[in-house]
């Protein structure tokens, strides 16, 4: 939007210089993208990030300055009209808030309309018309009502406000020809034709030209979800358009309407009869409770309540006093689309007070609590699957009916029974999940297409089971982690080959995650009752146990499966445990506070011979008081034969802060010269 600055200065008095203004502007969120100067005016180009329709129009604007600034705001003249029937409006929808018709017609001489002033239009890039429509546009910059004027010889007996059917067409302004609009748009139309598209744009066979002498004008109020559909439907955007669809004050309708015939009254036009209102739009007149102790506590400010009332009453708001700290506040009618609650009204407070202005605080924190026993587990776990070069993942929570069917289960089988949308957009996303084996197969599939047949894989989701008797009512909720892995065990190094995976790796890994959390899991024959029994290998699946509880499954994707996903040359392998499991047990572990001081970390190789274990030197530096780890192994031949070239991590607890740099240097000398002096005749050497 361009907004002349002689043009905002009617609307309200400024005290600023263009450059101080600029900055006021950008501060309560109007941002300025440019400012230029044109003549004897300044024209400022700004983007209005609000999704709020009364920002698109100087009025708009002029109050939210006043909100900051104080400064009185002086809307422009309006007619005050008089209601009555004298043009026939019939309103079939719901979705029409209010909607008024008043008749005009050109009594004196033709005239002009720039005659009275057009600068708001020339500053916004407006081209001047006719009289009917340059008064339109101008009170639709003004107060940011959009108007729009037809033809009324043209218009065919009663005016229609109704929904649009299927096959219908319309001839929209500015196109050569009619095109079809989709059934339930907002339309005006008459007794024979369409004669505009609601809150988007008129059309061509009732538009006013230089001939007409007798025109209706339509000032109205639509819901904004409606129009907003319209307009992408239609691929159009129009400015009537950008302000209907956030939202317009159903109040304004009627005042657009005057404001419209104030302009045409000066130029020979007149008011040939009452003007006709239809719509069921009521005000509820919406009021919010405010505390003002709260709002304070909020920001970080010290208001009065005095203080308050004057900043809201700036921006429209009327207040009353509900008890020594409370105010009730209702809401205006330009804002009855975003303003909701008391945090809504807060927004208000800060914007007048100035974000820069409010006091800096830091919230009151206690003390934090220690992880729980299964967020302790969780960073186990991930530890491990990590450390075995898995990646996490995130699937959908949905899928479709097509995709279940590539399972090839059986129509009785329990898992045909799902949670089902019944407005679901996309048929692909009907479902809530009640497996996770079809996305992990479908996530192969996708990979191995694009040539990447080595992946591991895991995620923490959860399933979603029919349960009439589950709290909600609907369905019960299962908390899982599944892994898929395939292709190779390992990636591929200079010293040869992995294996390839199978249900065998993932024993292993189950054993590993048995060891890690210190949970006595079992592996045990496949069990034909479990879900998931049809979708693996027959004679390579396998249950897994946690005393008498079966709490997950692995085994190799059914080949049945792979051929319908069309995934060759990899067996993915699938494994997929409870997560209720990791509350299990805490195996005596407590949770230790990290150090307030790092520790020091070292690191020394030794080569050892063929069969001379490892765990050897590693004890023998630990003798130093360091924990000591392996991190890495490289094999190779010399004159002595097979050798294996060890590398050693020392890591020096230093809880206190004392131990120095040069002090734990010293003990990892002492410590590889112990190594030496005890293991050095029995071919161990330093590297």
């Amino acid at each position: 939007m361009n907004l002349s600055l002689n043009v905002l200065q009617r609307h309200i008095q400024l005290n600023q210089s263009p450059k101080e203004l600029r900055h006021l502007l950008d501060d309560i969120g109007i941002e300025v993208k440019r400012m230029e100067d044109s003549g004897d005016d300044i024209v400022y180009g700004l983007e209005l990030l609000a999704n709020r329709g009364d920002h698109h129009c100087y009025l708009g604007i002029a109050r939210e300055i006043s909100g900051r600034t104080g400064n009185r705001v002086c809307g422009p003249l309006s007619r005050v009209l008089t209601l009555g029937q004298e043009i026939s409006v019939q309103n079939h929808t719901e979705l029409c808030l209010r909607y008024t018709a008043t008749p005009m017609s050109l009594t004196g001489e033709r005239s002009e309309l720039s005659e009275i002033d057009l600068q708001p239009l020339e500053a916004a890039g407006i081209h001047s018309l006719t009289a009917p429509v340059d008064a339109t546009n101008l009170s639709n910059l003004e107060i940011g009502q959009p108007t729009h004027v037809f033809d009324a010889d043209k218009i065919d007996g009663t005016i229609h406000i109704r929904l649009s059917t299927e096959g219908e067409r319309a001839w929209l302004l500015f196109e050569e020809d009619a095109r079809d609009i989709p059934a339930g748009t907002i339309v005006i139309a008459d007794d024979s034709k369409i004669l505009a598209i609601a809150g988007v744009i008129g059309c061509e066979d009732s538009k006013t030209t230089e001939e007409t002498t007798n025109i209706i004008i339509e000032s109205a109020c639509f819901d904004p979800v409606s129009v907003r559909k319209t307009g992408r439907a239609l691929g159009l955007h129009t400015d009537a358009l950008a302000r209907f669809e956030r939202g317009s004050d159903p109040e304004l309708a009627i005042v657009g309407a005057g404001r419209v015939v104030e302009l045409l009254e000066t130029v020979g036009w007149s008011v040939t009869g009452t003007t006709t209102q239809v719509g069921d739009w009521y005000n509820e007149h919406r009021h919010i409770g405010l505390d003002i102790s709260a709002l304070n506590n909020f920001l970080g400010t010290s208001l009065s309540s005095e203080d308050v009332v004057e900043r809201l009453t700036r921006y429209g708001f009327v207040c009353e006093a509900s008890s020594s700290t409370g105010l009730q506040v209702e809401v205006p009618t330009h804002r009855i689309w975003d303003v909701e609650n008391a945090f809504d009204l807060y927004e208000e407070i800060a914007k007048s007070v100035g974000y820069n202005s409010i006091p800096t605080t830091l919230p009151t924190i206690d003390k934090g609590a220690v992880p729980s026993i299964l967020e302790q587990n969780r960073d186990l776990v991930e530890e491990t699957l990590i450390g075995s070069g898995f990646f996490e993942v995130i699937t959908d929570g949905f899928y479709g009916r097509t995709d279940l069917e590539k399972m090839g289960l059986p129509a009785n089988h329990m898992l045909h029974d799902h949670v089902e949308t019944q407005n679901s957009l996309d048929k692909g996303y009907s479902l809530l999940k009640n497996n996770c084996l079809l996305q992990a197969v479908q996530a192969v599939q996708k990979n191995a297409h694009r040539g990447l047949g080595n992946l591991k894989m895991y995620e923490w989701t959860r399933t979603f089971h029919l349960d009439s008797n589950a709290a909600n009512g609907v369905c019960t909720e299962r908390q899982t982690l599944w892994l898929m892995a395939a292709g190779m065990e390992h990636a591929k190094t200079w010293q040869g080959k992995s294996a390839v995976v199978s249900p065998l790796y993932l024993k292993g890994l189950v054993q590993e995650l048995s060891v890690t959390l210190g949970l006595p899991f079992a592996v045990r024959e496949a069990d034909e009752n479990h879900p998931l029994y049809l979708m693996l290998h027959p004679h390579r699946q396998a249950t897994i146990w946690l005393g008498e509880e079966c709490v997950g499954v692995l085994g190799e994707v059914h080949p049945r499966i792979c051929k319908t996903m069309k995934i060759k040359k990899v067996r993915p392998c699938y494994l997929e445990l409870e997560q209720s499991i990791l509350e299990a047990n805490d195996a005596g572990r407590g949770y230790a506070l990290p150090p307030v001081h790092q520790p020091l970390v070292r690191t020394v190789s030794f080569s050892l011979p063929h069969r001379f274990s490892a765990s050897i030197v590693q004890n023998t530096l630990a003798e130093s008081g360091a924990r000591v780890g392996i991190i890495d192994l490289f094999e190779f031949e010399n004159d002595h034969g097979v050798q294996r070239a060890i590398t050693f991590e020392l890591t020096f607890d230093n809880p206190e802060g004392r131990l120095t740099a040069d002090e734990c240097n010293q003990k990892l000398t002492d410590a590889m010269a112990l190594v030496l002096n005890r293991h050095q005749s029995q071919g161990v050497e330093h590297r």
